[in-house]
Parts: C-alpha cells; sequence; structure tokens
C-alpha cells in the first residue's frame, strides 16, 4: 500500500488542480451573468435600452481610437445606451486581451460614450501618466505638457497628432476638471468621447453615479477649435 501512495499522489494532485480550475471558471462564469442581470435591470431606471453583447460596428470609427486598437480577443458586453442631458450616450464593458500563454492578460474596463451633436475635437489619448511613459519621453515619446500646469503635466501623458488643436482644447477648465479626477482615461475625436478607467469595471449599481461624474466633459469639450 504504502509503494502505492507514491505513484497515486501526482494523479490526485492533477485532478484536484482540474476540480479547481473547474470550479473557479464555473464561479466566474456565474458572477459574469450575475453582473450582466444587475445591469439589464438598470436599464429601465435610466429609461436606456440594453444590449447583451454588441457588434463592434455599433459606435462609429472605433478603429480611430487608442482604446479599441490594443490587443485581441475585444468584445463590447452588457451596453447601456440612450440619451442624457439630451447627449447620446452609453455604457459598457470592453475587454480586450494582450499577450498569449504564460504572459496573456485580459483587460476589462467600464466605458462611458458620449456623442454631443455640437462637439468638435481634434483625435487625442489621455492616460494617467506612469514611470514608464516618462521614461519613453526622455527618449522622444510624445507627452503634451502644459508648463503653467504642472500637476496636469505630472499625471497624465496627453498624445494626438495636432498638438496645437489639442492645447487650444484643453482649456483651464478642462485641465482642472482632470487634476480633480486624477485616474480617468479619455479618447476623444470629431464628436465622440470614450471615457473610462483602465482596468476597472464599474459594479452595477455605481453605473450611473460613474456616468453623472464624467458628465461635465461633454459641456467643457464642445464647441472648442
Amino acid at each position: 500500500m504504502t509503494e502505492i501512495i507514491p505513484v497515486l499522489l501526482p494523479i490526485l494532485f492533477f485532478f484536484l488542480f482540474i476540480g479547481l480550475f473547474i470550479a473557479l471558471f464555473l464561479y466566474q462564469r456565474k458572477r459574469e451573468r450575475e453582473r450582466t442581470e444587475q445591469i439589464q435591470a438598470t436599464a429601465p431606471m435610466l429609461g436606456w435600452q440594453f444590449i447583451k453583447t454588441a457588434p463592434f460596428n455599433w459606435i462609429p470609427n472605433l478603429e480611430k481610437f487608442s482604446l479599441f486598437n490594443s490587443g485581441h480577443g475585444k468584445s463590447i458586453r452588457n451596453m447601456l445606451y440612450g440619451e442624457v442631458n439630451a447627449v447620446k450616450a452609453a455604457l459598457f464593458d470592453y475587454t480586450y486581451v494582450t499577450g498569449s500563454g504564460k504572459n496573456r492578460t485580459t483587460h476589462n474596463q467600464t466605458v462611458v460614450y458620449f456623442e454631443p451633436r455640437d462637439l468638435n475635437v481634434p483625435f487625442f489619448s489621455l492616460r494617467p501618466e506612469n514611470a514608464l511613459h516618462k521614461l519613453a519621453t526622455v527618449f522622444g515619446y510624445q507627452d503634451i505638457d502644459f508648463g503653467n500646469r504642472p500637476l496636469f503635466s505630472s499625471k497624465y501623458l496627453l498624445r494626438g497628432a495636432d498638438e496645437q488643436a489639442i492645447r487650444n482644447t484643453f482649456t483651464d477648465a478642462l485641465l482642472t476638471f482632470c487634476e480633480t479626477n486624477q485616474g480617468l482615461s479619455v479618447d476623444g475625436g470629431g464628436n465622440q468621447l470614450f471615457v473610462f478607467r483602465s482596468g476597472q469595471r464599474a459594479a452595477p449599481h455605481e453605473l450611473q453615479g460613474f456616468m453623472n461624474s464624467v458628465l461635465p466633459l461633454t459641456n467643457l469639450f464642445t464647441r472648442r477649435w
């Protein structure tokens, strides 16, 4: 009997690992199903519509924005859409994958989308600045800074092809909003704005609050340049 145990141990550990993997998979699937159900339940409260899985062309021009040009395995799920303050808007879970195998990373974030009728901004990408960004700028990586706003310049990486138009767009009021709401990421261009916190999904009960917290951006950007 004692001779059999060493032979059985690897097999037992293998089946234990498989069992844990299956249990985790089922748990995650259950949580995702519950999230979908909870978000769907908020749609009537907002007076909005719900789509469980949205086609990638549901929102036009996604390929022009930095967020949607990263990784693979992209999906838009749990979308709520309607209008807020006469502005076309949507909320959705956006997922994409970078790397593969052991280096595979799945990125999930809640994205707020605004499409104000009178918006017209140059294409830009705004991200919280990290140490890697700061190092890259030493070697010429673009970062549009504002000399009179050291806090904004130290906290954010701002990029885009038309630097002067972007500088004209980022007024003092807009810079102040970004400084007050640190950690936001924003992609914009034309009459489209995408706002999110990279790698963070809002809980279903937080969705309306998150949208309301970034709604002022529609006025701060409107009618610039």
